[in-house]
């Protein structure tokens, strides 16, 4: 058990929206996640550029030398493009990618450990990867569980739909929190019983999500931190 008061701090570390100062705003997003349980940071997605990308985490603290492990929700740019600059600087992190682009990943980056993503995955503990959802766009989520045995979800853009990766968390626990890119997600009932709604980055609905929810909608910017 953590000796933490916390399971889990979410750092968001790239995003276009909303910067604190200090911070560098770009398109795309990324959240850096320490894990009180293993005593790791993991980093979801990459933004779009690594030189903003590790000024921000700098402005936490951390190097890319301190991620343990990377994981990328889909190959589009905004998501992906700062994966360069951690294996640069950190060529043994380890990259969870979405199975179906495991190919394209391991052709670009020849030296790098990468791991296909199919199913629901523990990648380490208390830290679970959805599985790859999709067709056209094959996309993967994380599902971090508290000591309270509940869920953080943290999505990329959402494109199979944010619904999907609801239902696949709620088949495992209950959800307290889901934060990132919800992309054209209009189907609210599935965020009702949400204590946490951070939907940020590409969401296009954001003044409807924040009416119906206005208690459970947490505005987040670069440089917010959010405890779990």
């Amino acid at each position: 058990m953590s000796k933490n008061t916390f399971s889990f701090k979410v750092h968001i570390v790239f995003d276009n929206r909303c910067v604190e100062q200090g911070f560098l705003a770009g398109f795309g997003f990324s959240a850096l996640i320490y894990n009180s349980f293993s005593e790791n940071y993991l980093l979801f997605d990459t933004g779009g550029n690594s030189e903003t990308l590790i000024h921000n985490l700098k402005q936490f603290n951390v190097r890319p030398n301190d991620i343990s492990k990377v994981i990328i929700s889909h190959n589009h740019h905004d998501h992906a493009g700062g994966l360069e600059g951690i294996i640069r600087e950190n060529p043994n992190v380890k990259v969870f990618v979405p199975d179906d682009d495991l190919e394209m990943y391991t052709n670009y980056f020849l030296n790098t450990a990468f791991i296909g993503v199919k199913k629901v995955m523990e990648i380490e503990t208390n830290v679970f990867s959805s599985g790859q959802f999709g067709d056209y766009i094959q996309e993967e989520a994380l599902f971090l569980k508290t000591k309270e045995n509940k869920f953080v979800v943290i999505v990329g853009c959402t494109h199979p739909g944010l619904e999907q990766f609801l239902i696949k968390a709620r088949e495992m626990a209950e959800i307290k929190a889901v934060i990132g890119g919800f992309h054209g997600f209009r189907k609210y009932s599935y965020l009702e019983g949400i204590d946490l709604i951070g939907a940020c980055h590409c969401t296009q609905h954001t003044d409807d999500i924040k009416k119906r929810f206005p208690e459970q909608f947490k505005k987040v910017c670069v440089g917010t931190v959010l405890s779990f």
